[in-house]
């Protein structure tokens, strides 16, 4: 953005330049009763046309062998050798009665656009010095000279100080305009955000909505035999559950989102797995849970209630995700100042490109082994943010047709809600 800014600066700097030189060799030509030294006049001029050539290019092309004074911009000196050789021009056409003084004015006001305030000054207190000099040295001084002297130089500050302001407030408009330019587009990207949230809870209440609605026609049909409407009830029943299940997700992820406060105790994480695990080994007959590991682990200051949910929804996906059966094991040890919870089955596992994207809302993976399995596709978004609000993390490891492994690493002490 500053470099942005800079180079309008320098655009229009050059502007000035080529209107500003060719006004001024012009006007020195005009008939005067003082005489003045012409060939110093050229001198002055090229040099500030050279200077403003030279800028405007390092801006446009900056050197990649970087600066010979890394603190001091290379424009600095620049308009430094600008001063000296604008001095001499002033010493040999008069002194303080050089018309040249008025050429002085627009170094102070280019320091004050393109330095900092300080910058600006201390630049400004260089052209000031060489003025004073130049002025002193041209001629004899007398009281009605130093009055001059005085009022020129307080110009040369008043412009350094004009510009300086001037600079400031255009630098802050530019960052009000970008950050308005910004939270536009960040507005934008949140509509849009929010448009395809609400699409794609619409579809997904819509789904079993519309299995309940179509089951229920059917299964309320005075020709439909019983065991027919039987089957009916089983799956409204089952899709009524699913229904209920999204909604409580996604009042869960909606709570987590808006800044969950968690309820921490000390929390012994091997008492809670095997409570989870008991419950899901009277849910299903056909898979092995085991619990392996080391639980001589120390305690974890953290929500029970969260971590429950958390261990909850990758069970309950490990046991989903592995319909043939097969051995769920979950695993726990001591990594650094985290505690590690990893929980692997030998399930359908998942590609190495959907990897990236599980922990989205209402990711599911678009295969055949996971037709008419049932689930909303919050579950791992959820244990992502809780995880997260732990301080934690999570990770996964997985490959097609052997199983997937998380883990999540919890700290010890507990981290700060995120």
């Amino acid at each position: 953005m500053e470099t942005d800014f800079r180079r309008r600066l320098a655009e229009q700097l050059t502007l000035f330049a080529v209107v500003g030189i060719t006004a001024t060799a012009f006007i020195i030509h005009l008939p005067h009763e003082q005489k003045m030294d012409h060939s110093m006049l050229y001198v002055f001029l090229a040099a500030l046309a050279v200077l403003v050539l030279a800028h405007h290019l390092v801006l446009l092309y900056p050197s990649r062998q970087g600066k010979i004074l890394p603190r001091i911009p290379p424009f600095f000196l620049g308009l430094t050798l600008y001063y000296a050789t604008a001095c001499a021009a002033v010493f040999f056409s008069d002194g303080p009665k050089s018309p040249l003084y008025y050429a002085l004015l627009p170094g102070p006001v280019i320091a004050g656009a393109f330095f900092d305030a300080g910058l600006a000054a201390a630049s400004t207190s260089v052209l000031a010095a060489m003025y004073l000099l130049a002025a002193l040295t041209s001629r004899p001084f007398t009281a009605q000279g130093s009055q001059t002297l005085f009022l020129n130089i307080l110009y040369l500050y008043l412009a350094c100080f004009l510009s300086t302001q001037i600079a400031m407030e255009l630098r802050r408009l530019e960052e009000s305009r970008r950050e308005v330019s910004s939270l536009g587009d960040f507005i934008r990207r949140l509509e849009k955000a929010k448009s395809e949230y609400v699409s794609m809870v619409a579809h997904e209440i819509r789904t079993p909505l519309t299995s309940i609605q179509g089951f229920s026609e059917m299964a309320s049909s005075a020709d439909t035999p019983p065991e027919k409407r039987m089957e009916y009830y089983r799956i409204i029943l089952s899709e009524s559950e699913r229904l209920s299940r999204l909604v409580t997700n996604l009042l869960n992820l909606s709570r987590i989102e808006a800044g969950l406060e968690l309820n921490r105790v000390p929390v012994n994480i091997p008492e809670l797995i095997n409570g989870e695990l008991d419950f899901f080994r009277s849910q299903t007959d056909i898979h092995s849970l085991e619990y392996s590991g080391s639980r001589a682990i120390p305690t974890v200051y953290a929500d029970p209630e969260r971590l429950r949910q958390v261990i909850q929804n990758l069970l309950s996906n490990a046991i989903k995700y592995s319909p043939a059966g097969g051995k769920v094991e979950v695993t726990t040890g001591l990594e650094g100042k985290y505690v590690t919870i990893s929980v692997r089955d030998e399930g359908i596992g998942i590609p190495p490109e959907d990897l990236p994207r599980i922990f989205e809302r209402f990711s599911r993976l678009e295969r055949e082994e996971v037709t008419g399995i049932s689930g909303t596709g919050l579950g791992l978004t959820i244990v992502k943010h809780l995880v997260d609000l732990h301080g934690g993390k999570i990770t996964a490891r997985s490959e097609p047709g052997k199983g997937s492994t998380f883990t999540v690493y919890l700290p010890i002490r507990g981290g700060e809600n995120r």
